[in-house]
């Protein structure tokens, strides 16, 4: 029954006050708030004056205007997969996928971000192991949650064991949706660069598409045929293999530079050691500088990547305990693993370009910001290629006579 006198609740006062992690959609018992794009497709939520009856309920399940997080990291480990053929199909050293299969094999359920065939990023539950090679490997923008929230809840009060990963603002969402502790819920937050809107990539696959005359099948954001790192790959309707470069593709380039971010990316709470998953996990970098005695002596191959996961619950430690035996775990420390990882000590940096690109972007599409980009980078986006010809002996080589 709606509440006479009482304003319509304000959600967010100011774009960086909103993270888009829907639980205020979630938690609102009327429906009466939906999820609508900015001028740039950033997802932001809206409220139906004439549904709501303002309970206030909405308000209270925002995490990231609300809640403090207070966990400190337990323990800090370098981790690879056993299975070979996983660490090859994962973005990293295949974390996500040997706790995920852990889970299903126990007749759990998995939450995470797939893409639909038109390459809308959105977040699904499943118990169905087939639906692993959708749910791993890195996706470089934003996943919408959806009502994903209401079904994880229903499958935890029937006493289903759920895994879910996200953003950590993603993971936030749901504990305070949730509202309290549930002992059958394990949570794990990625190391976020931060988030382009998800408009703005299928824009960047139609340029893609036009300016090539293709159609796109697959698409892979960490291509390790191309070596670890931020370059990917496309695959074509017909078979043809595209390689993508971070310093030659527009979309890679302005994500890796931090220019097409989601607003609140920037003033990022979760950008710390306080993370609010049990477990955090995303790539190692710098491993070669922290850890050269597992390059040398336990033949690890940072070429086909390596990850770092950080235990901040007790909860985490526990399912490490009992799914870490598909993992080769080897002690780490938090500050080794933030050197290489900057937003684990801060959010990423503002950058200057941003409002030229994404006003361009509203205004004009995708094809004028790759016009832009293609204008403006020149000889420097042949730079990615040419490393990825350089043998990982040889670049080891050259970044210590650099330094020197």
């Amino acid at each position: 029954m709606m509440q006479e006198g009482r304003p319509v609740p304000v959600l967010f006062k100011e774009k960086k006050d909103c993270c888009a992690c829907c639980a205020c959609m979630n938690a609102c018992p009327k429906d009466a708030i939906k999820m609508q794009e900015d001028e740039c497709g950033f997802l932001y939520p809206v409220i139906d004056p004439q549904q709501c009856i303002r309970c206030g309920k909405c308000q209270k399940a925002c995490a990231y205007q609300n809640i403090k997080e207070t966990n400190t990291p337990f323990q800090t480990w370098v981790a690879v997969s056993k299975e070979e053929t996983i660490v090859m199909n994962a973005a990293s050293g295949g974390v996500f996928s040997a706790l995920a299969t852990g889970y299903f094999k126990e007749g759990g359920f998995v939450s995470g971000a797939v893409f639909d065939k038109d390459f809308t990023l959105y977040h699904i539950i499943t118990e169905q192991s087939k639906f692993l090679s959708k749910l791993r490997g890195s996706k470089y923008t934003q996943s919408s949650i959806g009502y994903v929230l209401r079904e994880i809840k229903k499958k935890l009060l029937e006493n289903k064991q759920v895994l879910f990963c996200g953003t950590p603002c993603q993971v936030a969402g749901l504990k305070s949706y949730l509202g309290k502790e549930y002992a059958n819920l394990l949570t794990i937050d990625l190391i976020c660069h931060g988030v382009p809107s998800n408009r703005s990539f299928k824009d960047y696959i139609h340029h893609f598409e036009k300016k090539n005359n293709i159609q796109v099948k697959s698409f892979t954001f960490r291509d390790k045929q191309v070596g670890w790192g931020k370059n990917g790959s496309i695959i074509t309707q017909s078979g043809k293999r595209y390689k993508l470069f971070e310093t030659a593709q527009s979309y890679f380039y302005y994500f890796a530079y931090s220019i097409i971010m989601r607003e609140n990316c920037y003033t990022c709470k979760y950008a710390c050691s306080h993370r609010p998953g049990d477990l955090t996990i995303g790539d190692y970098w710098g491993i070669q500088k922290e850890h050269p005695e597992l390059l040398n002596k336990q033949n690890l191959d940072e070429s086909k990547g390596v990850s770092v996961i950080i235990v901040n619950t007790q909860k985490g430690v526990s399912a490490l305990q009992k799914y870490g035996c598909e993992l080769r775990l080897y002690e780490s420390s938090f500050e080794k693993a933030a050197r290489g990882n900057a937003q684990l000590n801060k959010p990423t940096a503002h950058q200057p370009k941003r409002e030229d690109v994404l006003s361009l972007y509203a205004k004009a599409g995708w094809e004028a910001v790759d016009d832009k980009f293609q204008n403006e980078i020149g000889i420097k986006k042949y730079s990615g290629f040419v490393k990825s010809l350089i043998p990982r002996d040889l670049k080891r080589v050259l970044k210590r006579f650099i330094k020197n």
